[in-house]
């Protein structure tokens, strides 16, 4: 039997708490119907830091199992994620959950395999554990994260980055996916097939690219370079070299590419393209123009140039962007 425990503390959301141990049930009873009756895989439990009852993020009181205790090897770890209170407060609350950050390098140590998702990838990233490795959180998050965790590498279009013992997920319902992940490895690939079509699954869902704000960092210090991106993004459809851009602002190419990447970290070039394709996607949703008109009014000639850099920055066809996101898919 495959011990779950799901960690609840204070203002975690109820959905990510429960979510998973609903799959979980779901999955039992898939193994019963194939396997005539033998129990499922699965047992789970949900415990906070004391063993107390904790309200949720939308005030939902849940009682528990018990505290927190070091687990059988091999347990599954599920770490909810919670709600974002901005900055400083976001600091506070990692900081007050340090004893859950020690406590998952124990469980860690003694291999279990910890689920995160959304905020939930913060705690795990507190743990150091995710140094060197791959990881994702939500897509609005994606900012933050990376200033926070350096050492990790961030696929912040990616709904779920499985590194064996250390799954990360997206924004809600990434906990679902991440699940299903354990149901395929526990139990194969046709019970969690079946848990994914009773639940209504998307497992075709695995980015969050074409929901990604691609960066547009301006919280820095360097003037010269707050003109230059205000310029970039006043010149949309302009065609700009980097040698006429440095002329423009009076600097040497190579100290507008040094000063540009150390204050926005990106250089003009790319930070130009991501500006232009979240226009481009803003045309897409709000109008009926032509995908030409749209390439042509943020700067573009070449379709097939075009079409690939959308397909690249947004994981969609400029096509499939719009018939998912467009005005006539939102009526």
């Amino acid at each position: 039997m495959t011990k779950v425990y799901v960690v609840a503390y204070p203002g975690c959301y109820a959905g990510s708490l429960s979510n998973p141990q609903d799959l979980y049930m779901v999955a039992n009873a898939h193994w019963r119907d194939q396997y005539r009756g033998e129990e499922g895989v699965f047992e789970w439990q949900t415990l906070s830091l004391d063993g107390g009852p904790v309200t949720t993020a939308s005030h939902l009181r849940v009682v528990v199992d018990g505290p927190l205790v070091d687990l059988e090897p091999e347990s599954i770890v599920v770490v909810p994620a919670m709600a974002y209170p901005g900055g400083r407060e976001f600091n506070k609350t990692l900081e007050s959950l340090r004893p859950l950050v020690a406590w998952l390098v124990r469980q860690y140590a003694n291999n279990c395999t910890i689920c995160s998702h959304c905020t939930g990838s913060f705690i795990v990233a507190e743990t150091g554990l995710l140094d060197g490795l791959n990881a994702t959180t939500s897509w609005w998050l994606a900012e933050q994260f990376q200033q926070r965790y350096p050492n990790i590498t961030l696929h912040a279009d990616q709904l779920v980055v499985d590194e064996g013992r250390l799954l990360t997920g997206g924004a809600n319902g990434a906990e679902m996916v991440a699940a299903l992940t354990m149901v395929e490895r526990y139990m194969g690939t046709a019970v969690a097939s079946q848990c994914a079509r009773t639940l209504l699954v998307d497992t075709n869902l695995t980015q969050q690219a074409p929901y990604l704000t691609l960066p547009r960092q301006k919280e820095h210090n360097d003037a010269l370079m707050l003109e230059v991106q205000d310029y970039l993004g006043k010149n949309l459809k302009a065609a700009i070299s980097l040698e006429n851009l440095a002329e423009q602002f009076c600097i040497s190419s190579r100290t507008l590419m040094r000063r540009f990447k150390a204050a926005v970290g990106d250089t003009p070039n790319s930070y130009l393209q991501n500006l232009r394709i979240e226009a481009a996607k803003k045309l897409f949703e709000a109008t009926s123009l032509s995908t030409d008109a749209v390439m042509v009014r943020i700067g573009y000639a070449d379709p097939s140039s075009f079409n690939r850099l959308f397909q690249r920055k947004t994981g969609l066809s400029p096509r499939a962007y719009r018939l998912k996101f467009g005005a006539a898919a939102n009526r």
